[in-house]
């Protein structure tokens, strides 16, 4: 049977629940809300990823209702969850046995919450497009911080610049914060308007007299702890890396993940507080998906410590990483 048949007579089938002409009609609201636009021949096959991953939120809505996790449609509704992760979390490339130099924070009485966007510490959401440079975007924005609280200015600095030009990180094909905090610390980072960001790897232009100088080192810190993350994060925002390549990932929309992802660290993002919601404490963390993913940018991961061997909910407390001066 031809494949496009096929095809048709699964969406007919899925669009049992909801009338084909009210898919079709939720289908064009979509690709004109995201800018989607398809060649003739992978239109169908588009349209049938979509509704299954319509099918699977509506699923995962109703198994995590007691949660309050809330799930939807956003600009990856049309990739399957294989194409999701491949694209768009396998950008962070670890290993446990790697030696980093830890340190342990300590630890007083922590505030109930922290978050340093309300200290105007945390630049806009950005968008990584399809590069795997996620770990220059966590990289930059735990640097952007850094730079804000100790000099008491706010700017946005190049991702671009290390995926050209930090050659011991794999540009669009993944790498690790700790080793871009070291190479910044010892070349200093230009400013995002000098060096744009094109989501590809290319030549390295780095100008060192358009650089400056934000840090002199980093430190790993002590991992598996949900409370020395916590006490980091007194101090300043944490770059830490995921296990993002999850259904949970892919179509979160709001709520506190507390479950559904393991530790395989494969995505770098931002902590840059913590708070509890609806009852549950949870790590703020901002994302580089741009802000129509997520709560406008940013997902709430469970401070749970007992997860996945010790290493927190998703990972997150695997390669918790801050610059040092």
């Amino acid at each position: 049977m031809n494949t496009k048949v096929v095809l048709l007579l699964v969406i007919i089938g899925m669009a049992s629940a909801m009338k084909a002409d009210a898919f079709q009609s939720l289908w064009s609201t979509w690709k004109t809300q995201y800018k989607k636009v398809y060649a003739a021949s992978e239109e169908l096959v588009r349209f049938g990823i979509f509704i299954e991953n319509f099918e699977k939120i509506h699923r995962m809505n109703q198994e995590h209702q007691a949660d309050g996790l809330k799930f939807g449609l956003n600009q990856f509704s049309d990739l399957t969850t294989h194409e999701f992760g491949t694209i768009y979390a396998s950008g962070t490339l670890y290993d446990s046995s790697e030696k980093f130099d830890t340190v342990n924070i300590s630890v007083g009485d922590l505030p109930e919450s922290v978050d340093w966007r309300t200290k105007g510490a945390v630049t806009a959401v950005k968008d990584q497009r399809q590069c795997g440079s996620c770990w220059a975007f966590s990289t930059v924005g735990v640097l952007e911080s850094f730079y804000f609280i100790n000099n008491g200015k706010l700017l946005s600095f190049s991702e671009q610049q290390l995926v050209d030009c930090n050659t011991i990180n794999h540009g669009c094909s993944g790498g690790i914060p700790p080793l871009a905090v070291k190479y910044v610390a010892n070349n200093g980072l230009q400013l995002e308007s000098d060096y744009p960001y094109t989501a590809a790897r290319g030549t390295c232009t780095f100008d060192s007299t358009k650089a400056t100088k934000i840090n002199s080192g980093y430190k790993i810190v002590t991992r598996k702890s949900a409370e020395q993350l916590k006490a980091a994060l007194v101090n300043s925002p944490v770059s830490v890396a995921v296990m993002a390549n999850q259904d949970i990932f892919h179509h979160y929309q709001s709520g506190v993940v507390t479950k559904g992802c393991g530790a395989i660290l494969d995505h770098a993002v931002l902590a840059v507080g913590y708070q509890k919601v609806d009852g549950v404490e949870a790590f703020i963390v901002k994302n580089s998906w741009g802000k129509y993913w997520g709560q406008e940018g940013y997902i709430y991961i469970g401070t749970d410590e007992s997860k996945n061997a010790g290493y927190g909910v998703c990972g997150i407390l695997g390669l918790p990483t801050i610059p040092t001066n």
